[in-house]
């Protein structure tokens, strides 16, 4: 059981070379080069996670990789899974966003992780490519590639087992698999899981029956049919369905503490939370369906898989209000903190309304991807020398719903935006060739190319929807109650894209109105805005005889379902100085401001683009347990576009992103009298190209970039400049390097020990000034800052882990165990290292990314009953000190929003084989 440092592959010196095959069964196979090979004898870097360790140490998806292997990142950022490898990725999470590591689940290029993790049953291994693999893995392997594969049917064997666990959290699983041998030449496996636990957050504020994130309840099953009609061809056809339902992934934000001067250390939990309004909902659907025909001509292979993949991800979900602290309820209770007293003017009469106006507070937000891709890959390859070769063909095409909305409960001037797009296509296709000449015994050569070329489209609509309430002339200030109980979005039932509805190049206000009541299915209960929308230009007013014609009668009944027994209407719907949650200086007379007229425009863009990756590798064996390789080898990540600045508008574009790695490394097994031993080392360079960065940042300030970059930028007279969009874009070239050193020791007694190390430098080398998206882009320009000399986000300098594991003959069975440690040092989560270029000497908190350096520690222990093993008992404690830290950090002007690993969790399961 080895999984801090990966299982590699350990052989003996030639003349103990049987001696060891007869003691030992741990040669590890890895498909790097898209053939199998023991993973000692590549020439490159790679890591091998066995899926039975997976289950061993407590790792339930991708995302507890994070600490296992030194170089890999993986964060859940709100749903969408990022990965990066040695600091190159990609937080684009957008529906023109790609990921920078690829993920391959049994071979097939899955574009949208999201609902994967729910996959991790019944796995043979799990590989993790590392540094470009553009030539055999294609699209957007730029950082690299993780691959999960699965158990594949045995023919002619019967075969099944049962397991069940319960942990902490009141962490439910179950897992089972059978295998039916189908005559002499098929084979059937049916296997699924089911994995359920409370929330990983604490609700420790007063509304009690509002649950939070981390929450799951997920489900999977898997099908897979393997018939061998001759003994050249095989086929296999496959599928699986997933279902994630919970809580979904919401973070916390950190805003609110870090204006109160209180750093982020200092917070004892950070998933204490203060909840609000209403419970996060997580709904996703993903399934796919694969077949792969292998024939086996002579010389060569010939193999061909198609598959299909549906993905709908649904989440509706407000952030909780503020991670909680001492003090936390009294600052809630404060329109205006001044010197530690509550300044409420004439507005409110009580600290309680003000509370209770935050706790009701339903403002919300809602994604929505729904992707059907569609993968095909044709591949001719012999894997025998002296000419190991492989010629291949790729398809791929994506054709995606997206939807991005959310709600300004309670807005003075914003009641949210929407981003409704119904028509995302992405479309791709490569060829490539790559070919390994056994020169001699000893000396090989690599070469391979891959060109590729790739199209994205998009079709939809995107607005900014903004409504000012005040009294009779207009005095501010005002509020909209907008997503309260039942509220729906309209989302794909949308009708009306062009808000120009009768064509006559007009967009008047009815129109706007129009609009807005198009994207809404169902009006929230509390809601006010439908009055107001329905009332139309004649305006919308608390007192029945209005002075300036019709009007609609405001009513806010108190609904106390939310809040139960901490919810009273005293001091809030019922002080003659509220009325649903406004305070105009002249109560019970209200008009309202004219909508935006610049708020809607229409999305319509697409790109082009074409590359070619290769690679060239020379290995040479000293001894046949001594390997040296050089290495050189390119990646690119697609490029894409943004949004349209106005109706078909000016269309920032994203160039292609490239690597180009450079690696001298070794491989090395030996024997310490007898102590088997292996230690492995590399150094690299990645020469990091036209870098894209992601920001959330006003149209202004998309125009003004752009202008600093020579592009003359017209805006359509129909955005508003002050819209906030999120914006790719090239700013910098970069450089990473560093060394990695691992290796084990195989004792007498069954006893291994593993390391793996690695010392990782990455920072910018050019860059332009970019804007400093931390600041409000919506009320003014943004600052432009200088990056050049910044380290690269998730990028630890040092990185550690460590494994002891042993197995013990115990009576009528098999004792195992294993201790593992992880190290990460000091790391930025952006790329402005928490510099506060206004005030350098003392920064503000807010601005604060840093993830202060820690150690992760894990157990495991197995008892394996009997000689046929079909009993085994196992406990398991992942992340036993219970660090928390933050995988993801996102700053805006208002959030610090952090999103952490997994806390503390253990449990035991037991498992029975027929």
């Amino acid at each position: 059981m080895v999984m801090a440092a990966p299982a590699t592959a350990q052989d003996a010196p030639a003349d103990e070379a049987e001696e060891v095959n007869e003691q030992s069964d741990n040669t590890i196979v890895v498909t790097a080069d898209r053939r199998e090979q023991n993973l000692q004898d590549y020439a490159g870097t790679a890591a091998v996670f066995q899926g039975d360790d997976l289950r061993a140490r407590g790792i339930q998806d991708i995302t507890d990789f994070n600490d296992e292997l030194p170089g890999l990142t993986v964060a859940n950022n709100g749903g969408n899974v990022e990965i990066w490898i040695r600091g190159v990725g990609s937080s684009n999470n957008t529906e023109l966003g790609d990921p920078a590591a690829a993920f391959h689940y049994d071979g097939v290029y899955v574009p949208r992780p999201s609902g994967i993790g729910s996959a991790f049953f019944d796995i043979e291994r799990v590989e993790v490519n590392i540094g470009p693999q553009g030539t055999l893995r294609g699209r957007n392997a730029m950082a690299g590639s993780v691959n999960a594969i699965a158990w594949k049917p045995g023919i002619g064997i019967w075969d099944a087992e049962v397991e069940v666990g319960y942990g902490n959290y009141d962490h439910k699983e179950a897992r089972g698999m059978i295998n039916v041998p189908i005559g002499d030449n098929a084979a059937f496996r049916l296997s699924g899981m089911y994995l359920a636990h409370d929330s990983y957050y604490n609700n420790v504020g007063p509304i009690q029956n509002v649950d939070v994130a981390e929450a799951e309840d997920n489900k999977a099953f898997r099908a897979q049919l393997l018939w061998e009609p001759t003994d050249r061809l095989s086929i296999l056809l496959a599928g699986d369905y997933i279902h994630e339902e919970g809580t979904g992934y919401t973070g916390t934000n950190y805003a609110n503490p870090l204006g109160q001067n209180i750093n982020p250390e200092d917070i004892e939990d950070p998933r204490d939370v203060i909840a609000n309004a209403f419970t996060p909902v997580l709904d996703t659907k993903h399934y796919g369906l694969r077949a792969t025909l292998t024939y086996e001509a002579d010389p060569f292979t010939v193999e061909f898989t198609s598959s299909y993949r549906d993905l709908l991800y649904n989440y509706d979900a407000n952030t909780p209000l503020t991670a909680a602290y001492d003090g936390v309820i009294e600052v809630l209770s404060c329109i205006n903190p001044v010197d530690g007293a509550c300044d409420f003017g004439a507005q409110v009469s009580t600290p309680e309304a003000v509370l209770n106006q935050n706790l009701d507070n339903f403002s919300r937000f809602q994604f929505i991807t729904d992707s059907e891709s569609y993968f095909n890959e044709l591949r001719i390859f012999n894997s025998e020398g002296p000419l190991i070769w492989s010629l291949g063909g790729m398809y791929f095409k994506e054709e995606q719903y997206a939807f991005l909305a959310s709600t300004g409960d309670r807005g003075l001037f914003f009641q949210g935006i929407e981003f409704n797009n119904p028509d995302v296509n992405a479309e791709s296709w490569a060829l490539y060739g790559d070919a390994t000449w056994e020169v001699s015994d000893k000396f090989r050569v690599t070469a391979g190319i891959r060109y590729t070329d790739d199209e994205k489209s998009r079709r939809g609509v995107a607005a900014r929807y903004g409504l000012a309430l005040g009294d009779g002339n207009f005095n501010c200030c005002g509020g909209v109650r907008y997503g309260t109980e039942g509220f729906e979005f309209a989302g794909r039932d949308r009708t009306i894209f062009d808000p120009d509805t009768d064509g006559d190049g007009i967009i008047t206000e009815a129109e706007i109105f129009e609009f807005q009541l198009d994207g809404v299915r169902q009006f929230g209960l509390r809601d006010n805005l439908d009055d107001i929308l329905l009332n139309g230009p004649q305006g919308f007013y608390a007192n029945p005889n209005p002075p300036n014609g019709d009007g609609a009668i405001l009513t806010t009944p108190c609904i106390d379902t939310i809040l139960e027994d901490a919810w009273t209407c005293e001091g809030f719907t019922n002080d003659p100085n509220w009325a649903g949650g406004f305070f105009p200086g002249n109560p019970g007379v209200y008009t309202y401001a004219v909508p935006f007229t610049d708020q809607i425009w229409i999305q319509e863009g697409e790109i082009a683009d074409s590359f070619v990756d290769w690679r060239l590798r020379l290995e040479y064996d000293i001894t046949p347990d001594n390997l040296v390789y050089a290495l050189v080898a390119s990646g690119h990540k697609s490029g894409t576009f943004n949004d349209n600045l106005g109706t078909n508008g000016f269309l920032p574009t994203t160039s292609t992103e490239n690597v180009i790695l450079y690696e001298l490394g070794t491989k090395n097994e030996f024997w310490l009298g007898d102590i088997r031993a292996k230690l492995n080392g590399s150094a690299f360079y990645n020469d990091y190209k036209d870098q894209a960065f992601s920001a959330l940042l006003s149209v202004e300030t998309v125009a003004a970039f752009e202008l600093e970059q020579g592009e003359v930028v017209e805006v359509g007279d129909d955005v508003s400049l002050a819209l906030v969009v999120g914006y790719t874009f090239n700013a910098a070239d970069s450089e990473i390097y560093g060394a990695n050193i691992e290796g084990g020791l195989e004792f007498p007694g069954n006893i291994n020990w593993d390391f793996n190390a690695l010392w990782l430098e990455a920072k910018i080398n050019e860059a332009v000034p970019i804007p400093d998206s931390r600041f409000q882009a919506d009320v003014e320009p943004v600052p432009f800052r200088d990056i050049s000399g910044k380290r690269l986000p998730r990028t630890p300098r040092w990185q550690f882990n460590t494994s002891l594991s042993q197995k013990l003959e115990v009576g009528s069975g098999e004792l195992d165990w294993v201790v593992s440690a992880g190290y990460r040092s000091d790391t930025f989560q952006t790329i402005f290292n928490s510099e506060d270029y206004e005030q350098p000497e003392n920064p503000r908190l807010r601005l604060n990314d840093v993830v202060k350096g820690y150690w992760t520690f894990d157990l495991g222990a197995g008892y394996t009953h009997g000689d046929d093993g079909k009993l085994r008992f196992e406990v398991y404690a992942n992340n036993v000190t219970n660090k928390q830290k933050e995988a993801a950090i996102i700053i805006t002007q208002f959030d610090n929003t952090r999103f952490f690993t997994r806390p503390r969790t253990f449990g035991a399961r037991m498992r029975v084989s027929f």
